[in-house]
């Protein structure tokens, strides 16, 4: 008898607990964000890649490209090339992206070269940052991209397409996300019924 009460008391924790999404593994679909001369009709390869964790990581609800100007539009699995300073000033790339977001930014990093132009992997806490890539099929040269995350890694892969990573340049500082008031709520009840179960099976042992 108290062998069926306890398991029947932990089977319907558990269930609650699914209920809620607390014991469902985290299923991320482990994609990258692509980058594309036109976002809109994609066609051959991307240019190159932008993964966030590992080079093939997913950067759902951690970054989002630029995918269209008008209307503006943001994804977190694709971005498209965006045309900007023919020059590397960073005072011109910081214009163009105030004029593409109507922003007011008035500082930024300044230019930061990769050590592989190719495959390059660097930590981010920055709220909004430019990739320049070397010379591809048309002239558009750079990727936007918004920081949702805090301190995100972030890896740039070339596939293909561009000549690589010329520089990035970054600008403001992102905010570290809350969690949601309901996502607090669910854990705080799952460690509730947690403790009931622990306290019910010390009463019937």
């Amino acid at each position: 008898m108290k062998i069926n009460l306890r398991a029947s008391r932990l089977v319907g924790l558990v269930g609650v607990l699914l209920a809620g999404g607390l014991l469902l593994p985290a299923m991320a679909s482990a994609t990258p964000i692509a980058f594309y001369n036109n976002a809109s009709a994609p066609s051959g390869t991307a240019r190159f890649t932008v993964g966030c964790g590992s080079a093939s990581g997913d950067c759902s609800g951690l970054l989002s490209a630029l995918s269209s100007t008008s209307p503006l539009a943001w994804s977190s699995t694709i971005g498209q090339m965006l045309g900007g300073s023919s020059s590397a000033d960073p005072a011109a790339e910081m214009a163009f992206l105030n004029g593409a977001l109507t922003a007011g930014f008035t500082t930024n990093s300044g230019n930061i070269a990769p050590g592989n132009s190719d495959s390059f992997q660097f930590q981010l806490d920055a709220e909004y940052f430019l990739l320049k890539v070397g010379g591809g099929p048309t002239h558009q040269a750079y990727a936007l991209l918004h920081n949702l995350g805090g301190s995100v890694d972030v890896w740039f892969t070339k596939t293909g397409q561009a000549g690589g990573l010329s520089h990035y340049i970054t600008f403001g500082t992102a905010e570290v996300p809350v969690p949601e008031p309901g996502v607090l709520g669910m854990f705080g009840l799952g460690a509730l019924l947690a403790g009931i179960f622990i306290g019910s099976r010390r009463r019937f042992n």
